[in-house]
């Protein structure tokens, strides 16, 4: 039997082909939804700013994240924009505030809602696209749980707060903070951010602090945030939280949560 059709232009038929065709109806059908939403980064800063900097991004993903931007202490910021999403001709939807640190190139991109796996690409691009490649580094203030998280020291106790980072091949090595391991992986908006990073080799630091849950209800409290802080001290950044503006954002935006199915029990 002789196989020498690898000279051909096609040797064999591409896996896609090999799909049934609902499977192809299905990839048709995502890709329809995805080119109705658009996603847009409005900025309220002179673009001449913009081009002259070299930012640093702090994105706080919704929960963890997104609580430790808002109840930051003795930081002075200004409101410069937003990240809004808009499907199907609808009104906007405001997923995203955008606000820079005084007298620093460090801008804060704090997430209100979970964005979903499909949308995270379009958040992405709409992100860095705003600040035309000058991204000096990249943070993402993300989480997990020690359920189904895989560690390769066996029965290892995890206690907040606890703090492991996952980063990008140009983002110098931290040392004295463990790696997220292996097979452990991000996911939605962390993941898109991480792999734009590594393509465009933007050093990109993927902090991931322990969120404990009970009942099934993902929880934060001032441990959940203390983590972050272990991060930051190795970058150089001496950031701290108002424990009082925790709780206050926990209470009046999470209702003292930041899971949108809270109200399930697990048994």
């Amino acid at each position: 039997m002789n196989y020498d059709d690898h000279e051909q232009i096609f040797a064999s038929a591409p896996v896609r082909y090999a799909l049934d065709d609902h499977d192809s109806d299905e990839e048709n059908e995502a890709c329809a939804q995805l080119e109705e939403i658009a996603v847009k980064t409005k900025l309220i800063i002179d673009s001449k700013h913009i081009e002259s900097s070299n930012w640093t991004l702090i994105l706080g993903l919704n929960g963890p994240g997104n609580v430790f931007i808002n109840s930051l202490e003795g930081v002075t910021t200004t409101s410069i924009g937003i990240v809004e999403r808009l499907f199907k001709n609808e009104n906007s939807e405001t997923n995203a505030n955008i606000s820079r640190i005084t007298n620093q190139p460090v801008l804060l991109i704090s997430f209100t809602k979970e964005i979903q796996a499909e949308e995270a690409a379009s958040y992405t691009k709409a992100i860095f696209n705003a600040f035309k490649g000058n991204v000096e580094k990249v943070i993402v203030l993300d989480s997990f749980t020690a359920t189904g998280y895989t560690s390769e020291t066996r029965n290892e106790e995890m206690e907040p707060p606890l703090l492991r980072i996952l980063q990008t091949s140009s983002a110098p090595v931290i040392e004295g903070l463990p790696l997220f391991e292996i097979p452990n992986m991000t996911k939605a908006l962390a993941a898109s951010i991480l792999n734009y990073c590594e393509i465009y080799s933007i050093p990109c630091y993927d902090f991931l602090t322990l969120q404990e849950s009970l009942y099934g209800k993902l929880l934060v409290n001032e441990e959940t945030l203390e983590a972050y802080g272990q991060g930051f001290q190795h970058l150089g950044f001496e950031f701290k939280f108002n424990e009082q503006a925790m709780k206050k954002i926990l209470n009046d935006v999470h209702a003292g949560l930041v899971d949108n199915n809270h109200h399930r029990l697990y048994l």
